[in-house]
């Protein structure tokens, strides 16, 4: 991994945040902005995503289950997921239009 050219290594900024790949701090132009650049967020998705297809949606107690169908290398990603652990879900596109 390599840091991106407006990555800097220590901040004082309060307005600056740190990528969610290289680590380093950015200023995001974007409120949600994640990544210090394009091209992190895209080998963030390529080492780290999965995409599916939500199956089923329900309302908990205390939350919310989400089933998502996997297939081929992502699915096999999810079967190293521990119970607790903590993942990212991300509305990549409307398939229902």
């Amino acid at each position: 991994m390599s840091t991106a050219p407006e990555c800097i290594p220590t901040t004082s900024d309060p307005g600056s945040r740190l990528c969610q790949y290289c680590g380093g701090t950015f200023r995001p132009s974007r409120p949600w902005q994640a990544f210090c650049s394009a091209a992190h967020r895209t080998a963030f998705d390529k080492e780290f995503g999965s995409a599916g297809t939500v199956a089923s949606v329900r309302r908990l107690r205390r939350g919310v289950s989400v089933v998502l169908h996997l297939d081929g290398p992502a699915a096999e990603r999810a079967l190293n997921l521990e119970i607790g652990a903590e993942v990212r879900i991300v509305r990549t596109q409307d398939r229902s239009r």
